[in-house]
């Protein structure tokens, strides 16, 4: 089989699912989706009160802010209020139950119940993962989350799986991205207990990743490279379509064409699938205090490479070049404001009276003293 190195981005799994809601009078950091996420034993709400005599409720023992934990039965109890049973219901639910409660009591109030701390809880992870194990999570972590902690989908690994909860229920794990957004096709949240067993790759396509990292993906009927990349999210880096193939036994295949675009060609498994890939990084040399490469930014100018390379040395002249491809770049404006491509160089010529200055002092000296001597004789 060829061999090839590659650039290939992968998905990525997220740490989180948290969601930020923004008020433009007031930053609110919701930990959860509201509408979705479970309540359970263990997890740490606040309470806002509202509304009502003041009196009253102080003497009831009823605060506007209260911070209470899911008791382990699963009921939420409010001082002043009462206990309601949460567990089960989403966090609108509960807050809901909880309102008809407090409104028993004092029709005027109106309660809001948030989450403050998720609940902890602990997964296994099994089957084709880097470092399977049993891990301490929360409950707003996902499958994704966990296979992340697990060190993340081996060689030969699918993006499918299982979990199997504590109650029995089995639920099916697809972590290709569902095409037309940036979403898994499905990836449960966790719950107590949970197993997760990732399955063996079917069907695969072979890829390598920076590294030479072997990679693989698994082939839907039918499936073209197009319609795999959308599965995969998308390529990331500077791919060089025109320079990319798949090799199948000893025949390479185009995977771009400039008329056309993607091969339409169906992948076969066993395909290997060669993302060549242009250069991602900027060399800055010269006068400089750190030269070497930095890593390619479309968003930084030269300047912005040059200050992230150490700054400029006492010995820099005024003049930076840029080389690409071998040749001095024409660049439009000032070169320390213009943007860059991957793979150019970047080159802080020296000043040649600052680096020789020494060298200027120690000559201009010995004319003067040379001067004096032939003073002094005559």
């Amino acid at each position: 089989m060829l061999i090839f190195m590659i650039v290939l981005g992968s998905v990525s799994l997220p740490f989180s699912s948290q969601e930020g809601i923004q008020n433009p009078d007031l930053s609110v950091h919701e930990l959860a989706d509201r509408s979705t996420y479970v309540l359970g034993p263990g997890d740490i709400v606040t309470v806002v009160v509202e509304g009502g005599s003041s009196q009253i409720l102080t003497s009831a023992g009823v605060s506007p802010w209260i911070e209470c934990t899911v008791g382990g039965d699963g009921y939420l109890s409010v001082p002043g209020i009462g206990a309601v049973s949460v567990d089960g219901l989403t966090i609108d639910e509960g807050q809901q139950s909880l309102q008809r409660i407090a409104s028993g009591y004092y029709p005027s109030i109106r309660v809001t119940l948030s989450l403050l701390e998720p609940r902890m809880l602990r997964a296994s992870v099994g089957g084709m993962v880097n470092q399977p194990g049993t891990f301490v999570l929360t409950a707003l972590d996902r499958v994704s989350d966990a296979v992340l902690i697990a060190g993340g989908i081996s060689t030969y690994g699918s993006r499918r799986g299982t979990v199997y909860t504590d109650n029995g229920d089995i639920l099916d794990v697809d972590l290709n991205i569902r095409p037309g957004s940036v979403s898994y096709v499905s990836d449960p949240f966790l719950t107590n207990n949970a197993g997760i067993i990732i399955d063996v790759c079917e069907n695969p396509v072979y890829l390598l990743s920076t590294g030479n990292a072997l990679e693989t993906r698994e082939l839907q009927p039918g499936e073209n490279l197009e319609s795999l990349m959308a599965r995969m999210g998308g390529v990331t880096g500077n791919i060089d379509l025109l320079s990319s193939s798949i090799i199948r036994d000893e025949t390479m295949i185009n995977v771009w064409n400039q008329e056309a675009g993607f091969t339409d060609t169906e992948l076969l498994p066993g395909d290997t699938i060669v993302f060549v890939s242009f250069r991602e990084s900027i060399t800055v040399g010269g006068a400089v205090s750190i030269p070497g490469l930095i890593p390619y930014s479309p968003e930084n100018t030269v300047l912005d490479y040059i200050i992230t390379a150490g700054g400029f040395e006492s010995e820099a002249s005024s003049r930076i070049t840029v080389q690409r491809n071998g040749r001095e770049a024409k660049l439009e404006g000032d070169v320390e404001n213009a943007h860059l491509l991957p793979g150019d160089i970047v080159n802080v010529e020296y000043s040649w009276f600052n680096r020789n200055a020494a060298m200027i002092s120690l000559i201009t000296s010995a004319i003067s003293i040379g001067l004096t001597i032939y003073a002094i004789s005559n």
